[in-house]
């Protein structure tokens, strides 16, 4: 079975993946200059080596959201390191990364030690995010009874709703950047120490 570790060398340095993206290229590096690094920051990453490697596309939302935030934490700390690989081209290993409801979703983050060991991953956003975007999605969703099928899963949308589903949803999750910055970094955090105290 494919490993994380086994793909490190052929993924992407976060510079040639932004060379490379076909989409969302300056909200991404705009998100990389706005993430905010605190000293708690350095406290949780700045001790031991870790390494994250990133299945993404770069037509994601979430992943032009979350991705810049790893990449920017990376640029200051310099125990950390990250590669990027798109899944279209490794989705053998993105199957190995689900959400607890078993689906596959991007960008899923895989942490590993200075040994390249797996601690483990987060699959497409903070669990606290998730249940924000659900709860602000209910809200429009109650506030707008106009539109047609805004209850409907996003593929089962008409495109009208879709559109204002799509305007609401980018103008309300960038202003969660900064809270979602935290709940990223704080549970990337537990994930590897949590590991690090199991293996101790």
């Amino acid at each position: 079975m494919v490993s994380a570790a086994e793909r490190w060398e052929s993924a992407l340095t976060p510079d040639d993946y932004l060379a490379t993206m076909q989409q969302y290229r300056d909200q991404f590096e705009a998100n990389i200059s706005r993430t905010r690094i605190m000293p708690g920051d350095w406290a949780a990453f700045g001790q031991e080596p870790l390494f994250i490697l990133i299945i993404t596309e770069d037509w994601c939302p979430d992943s032009v959201q979350f991705v810049p935030m790893v990449i920017a934490l990376a640029r200051r700390i310099p125990t950390v390191e990250v590669r990027i690989l798109r899944r279209s081209e490794h989705q053998d290993l993105a199957d190995r990364y689900r959400r607890p409801d078993g689906s596959q979703a991007i960008p899923t983050f895989v942490l590993l030690d200075a040994e390249m060991q797996e601690l483990g991953y987060l699959v497409e956003r903070p669990e606290r995010a998730t249940q924000e975007l659900r709860e602000a999605l209910a809200e429009f969703a109650a506030q707008h009874p106009e539109l047609e099928g805004v209850t409907r899963p996003w593929s089962e949308m008409p495109a009208e709703t879709r559109m204002a589903v799509r305007t609401f949803l980018e103008e309300w999750r960038d202003r969660q950047f900064d809270r979602w910055t935290r709940y990223l970094f704080e549970d990337l955090a537990e994930i590897a120490k949590t590991a690090r105290v199991r293996a101790a």
